[in-house]
């Protein structure tokens, strides 16, 4: 369904199967005009209070750089569409069966976009931020068609969050469970831990962006997991906080332009991007 139509661009609501049967929401942003296009599957963060924690994240952004010659499709994570029960688990953010669902959710997402007549299958990239990083470095792992992934403030190995993680909520749970208990926990869900699938990463070129004032991702971890990932690769550190800022948001446009093959946008063309709150 069109809900937005400018010159140079065009927002629809669409909707797909979800990997449990419900429906996936998401926005399809496209240029506003003929041709055959790459294609960026967007994931957004799920910091708890922010109002960008859906797919409103990155509209702004995929509003801005379709104009260099890319459709970009926007999905809600299962823990924002309606009818999701909150878990209150306080590794619920990172919960297995979600993190997995949202993989294959992914997965479907690039099935409809190699199918629309307007995107080139070749060129289809993936932006990831947060939790969304996490399931990405899964996606990366399991799905080769994908030319080009962004992961923001992530990922990280499960498993060493939850083992040294110093945030109150974590250091509770961690403290209240018997060490062999919470080893078994971690083992046995290992195959949704992004610290899993390092070494089946690429050949797509990944970017990593991390934040050097992160209360949530460690400038060690982020460089201990970095140098354990396989295929091409490059990582940058940014003078902010979790959320990231602009200087991330222009090195980001210039990857994917570069991996996909885009065209160059006019100067200050992302300026007017809101930073992600």
């Amino acid at each position: 369904m069109l809900i937005r139509r400018e010159p140079r661009f065009e927002v629809h609501e669409v909707f797909y199967k979800s990997a449990n049967g419900t429906r996936v929401p998401g926005y399809l942003v496209e240029p506003n005009k003929e041709g055959k296009f790459a294609a960026v599957i967007w994931g957004h963060w799920m910091m708890p209070g922010s109002p960008t924690a859906n797919r409103k994240e990155f509209l702004d952004e995929a509003i801005a750089i379709a104009p260099a010659g890319v459709i970009s499709l926007l999905i809600d994570a299962p823990y924002v569409r309606p009818g999701f029960k909150a878990d209150p688990h306080p590794l619920s953010s990172q919960h297995p069966d979600v993190l997995a669902e949202q993989v294959i959710d992914l997965r479907r997402g690039a099935d409809m976009l190699s199918a629309l007549n307007n995107v080139d299958a070749n060129r289809i990239g993936y932006v990831g931020h947060s939790f969304d990083a996490a399931a990405g470095a899964i996606l990366d792992a399991v799905d080769k068609r994908f030319r080009a992934f962004v992961f923001m403030g992530g990922p990280q190995s499960i498993r060493e969050y939850v083992l040294t993680a110093s945030t109150p909520d974590v250091t509770e749970f961690r403290n209240s469970v018997p060490r062999p208990e919470l080893l078994a926990y971690l083992d046995r869900y290992a195959w949704a831990d992004p610290g899993t699938y390092v070494k089946q990463l690429g050949p797509a070129p990944a970017f990593f962006q991390y934040a050097l004032n992160d209360d949530y991702v460690p400038v060690a971890d982020a460089k201990r997991f970095y140098q354990m990932c396989s295929g091409p690769k490059k990582i940058e550190f940014y003078n902010a906080t979790h959320a990231l800022n602009a200087h991330a948001r222009r090195d980001r446009f210039e990857f994917l332009r570069e991996k996909l093959n885009l065209a160059n946008l006019p100067a200050g063309a992302l300026d007017a991007v809101p930073e992600i709150k």
